[in-house]
């Protein structure tokens, strides 16, 4: 399965008169989440499904990406990836998902970032995903220890990396 982790793009700033569950994307974040999209839609194979964290900021950088990158613009909200939720609930569901064949998760930090290195087997290593950037990963749910391998991490603006080490370079 081809699993892409995108976090959602630049949003408002929560306030006293904006609830941090209703923040929107700002013009500049609209167009990241265009640019990735496109990007991912050029460059591989489409996702088919794309689930989402029932945030605003995430559902409308979903919405994007369903039009520009998803082949049949199949999107599902799930308060598994919600902030804070657990990474564990995320990878049972994705293993009810080998159907789709490609699935793009749309969400939040710090939680996509310990996805990933947990499916990468990078679990004692942080990594952070830029708002509106995405990674690509191979993911064979059968395997535990290192279930996904790395495809490519796209960051609106730049070029495509291709390199696990270039796009999340180690600490130690």
């Amino acid at each position: 399965m081809i699993l892409y982790v995108m976090r959602h793009a630049e949003a408002v700033e929560a306030s006293e008169s904006l609830a941090d569950e209703w923040r929107y994307l700002t013009e500049k974040g609209r167009s990241a989440a265009r640019k990735t999209s496109s990007t991912i839609s050029k460059s591989g194979p489409k996702p088919r499904l794309i689930i989402t964290s029932p945030l605003t900021r995430a559902v409308q950088t979903a919405e994007i990406a369903a039009l520009k990158a998803c082949r049949k613009n199949v999107l599902v909200s799930s308060s598994l990836l919600l902030p804070g939720a657990d990474t564990g609930g995320v990878i049972t569901y994705l293993k009810t998902c080998r159907a789709a064949g490609r699935v793009m998760l749309v969400g939040h930090e710090p939680q996509l970032g310990m996805l990933v290195a947990s499916l990468l087997g990078r679990t004692n290593q942080a990594i952070a995903l830029k708002k509106g950037a995405c990674v690509a990963l191979e993911y064979k749910p059968d395997q535990d220890d290192k279930p996904a391998g790395f495809i490519c991490y796209l960051v609106p603006g730049q070029k495509k990396i291709t390199s696990l080490k270039k796009a999340f370079p180690s600490n130690s």
